[in-house]
């Protein structure tokens, strides 16, 4: 019930926030379903009044008529109106609210996490349920005033017509049944929902179509997607159809009342204890039940699905706000590093796994080093990488940045003193001057920074090759973009990782997969010689390259096997050790010869 609240709660909080006139005037739509009552009246007075011949009851009756409808035109216009543009903002207002609460997450666990995924994915698959969640709550109220305006209006007539509700109370059990039916339903489509869509991707997806096409797979990942769907589907299908056949049986439950209900009244009128105009009346109302109370009981299927969306969401806002969270006492990220960085007994493993990726590390990188991280595939080097950005936090063990615990240190703060360019880099769609810019988002617009950081990324010949310059749009699939190798996205994404100035640590997480070995060893010596010539800041750049001959320029190279560091030294030293390092760099020497 708390639950349920809060969820109703956001919605109306929402919509009172995005626009409070409107909501105000949300109100004018269930006040004109109080009609029923006075439109069943008229229709009396115009019944008995014909039967009678009595003008002055038949203009009565045709006045009240007249104003019902007058009411019903001005409640229905101007709250459909009124609805239908809130509807809109509140459904915008929400699903910015469920991008930017993804995108604010500080670290990456929650990709990691299946009960987040799945909620997600339910939350995307729901999102227009979230926008027309004012509609079905305002459907609500118009039917609960319609509801209490008829039963007074059955009440008025004969308060034996009351023994018509109980014929409808069978829907509330049916209703909290079909609920839990669809509830259980939703929660056991999430992880076939999040698998259709992965495979409709994989069939959209460009960077997938070579291969789909090369190996033949497009009839196999459509196979697998229908067969996905279908999992995803048959759930809600059949809580559906056991919906259906229970509410079909509530209905002819209430059928067999309002026969009674118009037996009794013609019975009265036949004794002379009732009006012809009251049997119409009751004819009118006991009908207009079948909308007005049996409705609003069903239409609770459609309300619990809103308030389940909308608990979806507030659960992602708890969520986030218990990892955004400032924790208490966070320290400023130091303006330069003296001592250095230490591993003090750290091991990690990833949310939902019982191995370990690290396991018992401890090392340390002193002030104004460039560091190579080497190790096979799998071995944790990225690992190291992501805790060190605070995309997570060590399991065991901590980290410390000159003397101070790093998860102490505001993680926002920490990112600013940071700068990256990672093999997964990421492709932005935008003009080349913003997709570059984007790494220092206080120059974003200067000219001048772009082309420094790509003439030092070596990214120039991008530019040239650009019909537009920095002003050029990318990507192919807009208006003028043009499309970009994968060597030339990645020295975008170099330049990028380039632009802050005086970052304290810097990671190249192999971001030069696609250029030649000369390239990328040109590359890492030059941004060596300029991380030296900034150490007096301390600066600590971090290299992770399969290549060993730009390694070898590291001042020291760590080297990571199985989860734990083997070796710590500089290139020469760890030769002459005759360990992992040097059994690795000869295979790949001899692999030149």
């Amino acid at each position: 019930m708390r639950e349920s609240k809060r969820a109703l709660g956001l919605l109306v909080g929402t919509a009172w926030r995005t626009d409070r006139l409107r909501s105000l005037g949300l109100l004018l739509e269930p006040l004109s379903f109080i009609r029923f009552p006075l439109f069943a009246w008229s229709l009396k007075l115009m019944a008995d009044g014909a039967l009678h011949r009595d003008l002055r009851l038949l203009a009565i009756g045709a006045a009240g008529i007249t104003a019902t409808r007058v009411m019903a035109f001005v409640g229905m216009w101007s709250g459909s109106w009124i609805r239908n543009r809130l509807i809109e903002e509140v459904g915008f207002e929400l699903d910015r609210e469920l991008a930017s609460l993804s995108a604010q997450l500080p670290g990456l666990e929650h990709h990691e996490r299946p009960d987040y995924q799945d909620r997600l994915e339910l939350l995307r698959q729901q999102q227009g349920i979230l926008g027309n969640s004012l509609s079905i709550l305002i459907y609500v109220a118009n039917t609960i005033v319609g509801a209490v305006s008829t039963l007074v209006g059955l009440a008025l007539v004969s308060p034996w017509l009351l023994l018509l509700v109980p014929f409808a109370l069978p829907a509330i059990p049916i209703a909290a049944l079909e609920q839990r039916w669809i509830s259980d339903a939703e929660q056991r489509s999430g992880p076939p929902s999040r698998r259709a869509r992965h495979l409709q991707d994989l069939a959209v997806n460009r960077n997938a179509g070579m291969e789909l096409r090369v190996f033949g797979l497009e009839d196999e990942v459509v196979r697998r997607f229908r067969q996905a769907w279908v999992e995803a589907r048959g759930p809600m299908l059949a809580a559906t159809l056991r919906g259906a056949v229970l509410n079909s049986a509530g209905d002819l439950l209430f059928l067999g009342g309002f026969a009674g209900a118009v037996a009794l009244m013609l019975s009265r009128a036949l004794h002379g204890q009732a009006t012809a105009g009251e049997v119409v009346m009751t004819i009118y109302l006991a009908q207009q039940m079948r909308s007005s109370i049996v409705e609003p009981i069903q239409i609770s299927v459609h309300v619990g699905e809103v308030l389940r969306t909308a608990g979806r969401m507030l659960w992602l806002q708890d969520y986030a706000r218990e990892r955004l969270r400032p924790r208490p006492g966070a320290r400023p990220a130091p303006q330069r590093l003296t001592d250095g960085i230490v591993f003090e007994g750290v091991s990690f493993r990833y949310p939902g796994t019982d191995v370990w990726a690290l396991r018992d590390v401890s090392f340390r990188i002193p002030a104004g080093t460039v560091i190579a991280l080497v190790g096979e595939n799998g071995a944790g080097k990225t690992t190291l990488v992501k805790l060190l950005c605070r995309m997570y936090e060590p399991t065991e063990g901590r980290i410390l940045v000159d003397g101070v615990d790093l998860a102490d240190i505001d993680v926002a703060a920490w990112r600013l003193r940071l700068s990256a360019a990672f093999q997964d880099f990421a492709r932005f769609e935008l003009a080349a001057q913003h997709a570059v810019g984007a790494g220092d988002l206080s120059r974003m617009e200067d000219r001048a920074a772009v082309h420094a950081a790509l003439e030092r990324a070596g990214g120039a010949d991008v530019l040239e090759a650009l019909p537009a310059g920095v002003d050029t749009q990318l990507g192919a699939g807009w208006e003028g973009g043009v499309d970009l190798s994968t060597g030339q996205w990645q020295k975008l994404a170099l330049g990028r990782a380039l632009m802050r100035d005086d970052p304290l640590v810097v990671f190249f997480d192999e971001p030069t997969a696609s250029l030649d070995a000369l390239a990328e060893h040109a590359l890492f010596e030059r941004y060596a010689c300029e991380a030296r010539a900034g150490s007096p800041r301390g600066a600590i750049t971090v290299l992770v390259s399969h290549r060993f001959s730009t390694v070898r320029s590291a001042d020291l190279i760590l080297v990571i096997d199985g989860g734990g560091v083997t070796e710590l030294g500089g290139h020469h030293e760890l030769l002459l050790r005759e360990g992992l390092y040097a059994e690795l760099y000869s295979m790949q020497a001899r692999s030149y010869h």
